[in-house]
């Protein structure tokens, strides 16, 4: 008997949406300090990252003599990635240089960019076309996958994430 393939459920995606990749995703977090004490008004990041990656800022926050910030940057290969993180921290370091404050800069690498195994992703196509369920490929989704060989979409499909964790050919991670 084959070992069942992994399958990991994505509850932002809709039910059956079946991706080809899903996003990387790296955190970063940064306290700047101004020796004046004051930090100027108005946003330090741009306004998002080009290349087919995305910039979202988590928090944003005042505190005595500074500003911390912390966000992420998504994308959906490994150069976009880096070059989003390095435009994002770049700009950081600049408006930092720019109004003569200390920043000090933490970044994490939470998930890779992956692409789906072809062969399981047919497999689970065919076996949730069989099932009933609607299944659709779509070439990319912004959702981060941390496990398993493919990724269905389960936003609004309980019966969909009970029927896969039932399967015996598919293990759900």
């Amino acid at each position: 008997m084959v070992a069942p393939a992994g399958v990991a459920l994505l509850p932002s995606e809709p039910a059956g949406v079946l991706p080809l990749r899903t996003a990387g995703v790296c955190g970063f977090a940064a306290e700047l300090f101004w020796r004046g004490g004051e930090a100027p008004p108005g946003p330090l990041l741009p306004a998002g990252p080009g290349g087919g990656a995305r910039l979202r800022l988590l928090e944003e926050s005042e505190m005595p003599g500074g500003r911390r910030l912390c966000g992420e940057v998504w994308a959906l290969d490994r150069r976009a990635l880096a070059a989003a993180l390095e435009e994002a921290l770049r700009a950081l370091v600049t408006a930092a240089s720019l109004c003569g404050a200390l920043a000090e800069v933490e970044v994490v690498r939470e998930e890779e960019p992956r692409e789906a195994d072809a062969r399981s992703l047919r497999r689970l196509r065919r076996d949730l076309l069989s099932a009933g369920f609607r299944a659709r490929e779509v070439p990319h989704c912004w959702s981060v996958a941390s496990g398993g060989d493919v990724w269905v979409g389960t936003r609004g499909g309980e019966e969909l994430a009970a029927f896969l964790r039932g399967h015996p050919a598919w293990e759900v991670v």
